[in-house]
């Protein structure tokens, strides 16, 4: 297998807190996420890590509905959040949000890590990530940004 890894920030005119609830409430990722996406907790309960959901997402804008389960692994207000998904092609795919005061604002990174067979390692590097994953990212950093500087 083969770790692929993929970081990309946005500097969002929102207080450090405001970001981090934000983000780590996964029920409010359809909000911001692109696509059509849909996420719900398996049980109540506070955010925390071990915190299970269910989520059915789209991939590209071919396949729709796509099952995944996923997991809170990295809890640490207000700076980190992270999750695991378990994607029936790509695997287990983490993701990282960071959060970093910055220039009156707060600075939020995602990294998602891939492990993936060394085919699909090549096809995502060079295909499915520059043509699909770059801009679909980009586009929900900016829904975040816009999400998170709309006036209450």
């Amino acid at each position: 297998m083969k770790t692929v890894n993929r970081s990309s920030h946005i500097l969002v005119r929102a207080p450090l807190q405001t970001a981090f609830e934000y983000v780590s409430d996964l029920t409010k990722h359809p909000e911001w996420s692109g696509g059509e996406l849909k996420i719900e907790a398996v049980a109540s309960g506070p955010i925390g890590v071990g915190k299970e959901y269910s989520s059915k997402g789209q991939v590209g804008r071919i396949q729709k509905d796509r099952p995944n389960k996923v997991t809170v692994t990295e809890y640490e207000p207000p700076n980190k959040f992270g999750f695991v998904s378990m994607d029936q092609d790509f695997g287990r795919v983490s993701h990282l949000f960071t959060f970093a005061e910055q220039d009156g604002g707060t600075l939020v990174t995602r990294s998602m890590t891939f492990s993936l067979n060394p085919l699909m390692a090549f096809l995502f590097q060079t295909f499915i990530f520059p043509l699909i994953g770059k801009p679909d990212t980009a586009r929900s950093l900016a829904a975040l940004k816009a999400r998170l500087e709309e006036k209450p």
